[in-house]
């Protein structure tokens, strides 16, 4: 089953790309590609998409066109809005991802995109999509929490900020975090009617932006680590 594996940094891929021995480099557009030197039927894709929606998004429709993948992960680094910093390091996978901040906003409200009747997409069977693409939630560690995504094209500034954002959905009692691409990659997928998974180490709190508080490495390794288990 070939897999197709995204991510927006090199240190986000480093690990599974040693892991998987996918050590040759192509450039498709803007955005590199990793493949082992012998690529077989079912060995793995790795692509390096850069940060943010509309690179999340044009890297999985071209790798979904060109290497027709049974499967999709998003991997990568996140923050959590609603946790406190003891999560930071701890890995999560997705159960949804939403556009957090695409619809209308008035200053003092926020309206997602089923308020204007305007869909994202169309799944196969009809279904619309809005903001909220489902996920598959990966099968590694048992102890593995899942989480709710709110992808958003500019991440939280301020404690003040990230409280807005966590409050547009209502998923309060779910563990939420923050992220720029997840929700891009998944849309892509539900198109192509193929599984997505998102696998995200948490590195920081939202609005936190005091860097000293922050483990991106630890995050990002962690969640190389716990792909490879759902592998």
């Amino acid at each position: 089953m070939k897999t197709l594996i995204i991510a927006s940094t090199e240190f986000e891929l480093a690990m599974l790309m040693e892991a998987l021995k996918c050590r040759h480099k192509s450039r498709l557009l803007d955005f590199t590609v990793y493949q082992p030197d012998s690529p077989g039927e079912d060995s793995p894709i790795i692509l390096r998409c850069g940060a943010g929606i509309a690179n999340a998004a044009a890297a999985a429709a071209l790798g979904i066109a060109l290497y027709n993948p049974a499967h999709i992960f998003n991997v990568g680094v996140c923050g959590v809005y609603n946790a406190d910093i003891n999560t930071i390091g701890q890995v999560v996978t997705g159960a949804r991802a939403i556009f957090a901040d695409t619809g209308v906003d008035t200053g003092s409200a926020f309206q997602p995109m089923q308020a204007i009747d305007l869909p994202l997409a169309h799944s196969l069977d009809g279904d619309q999509i809005f903001n909220v693409v489902t996920l598959h939630t990966a099968r590694g560690s048992s102890k593995l929490k899942h989480s709710v995504f709110l992808t958003v094209a500019a991440c939280s500034g301020s404690m003040q900020r990230a409280a807005l954002v966590s409050k547009r959905f209502s998923f309060e009692q779910e563990l939420l975090c923050e992220d720029m691409e997840s929700a891009a990659v998944a849309l892509m997928a539900s198109k192509a009617d193929i599984p997505c998974t998102i696998v995200r180490g948490i590195s920081n709190v939202c609005g936190d932006r005091d860097y000293g508080n922050w483990q991106l490495s630890k995050a990002a390794q962690a969640a190389q680590k716990e792909l490879l288990k759902c592998l």
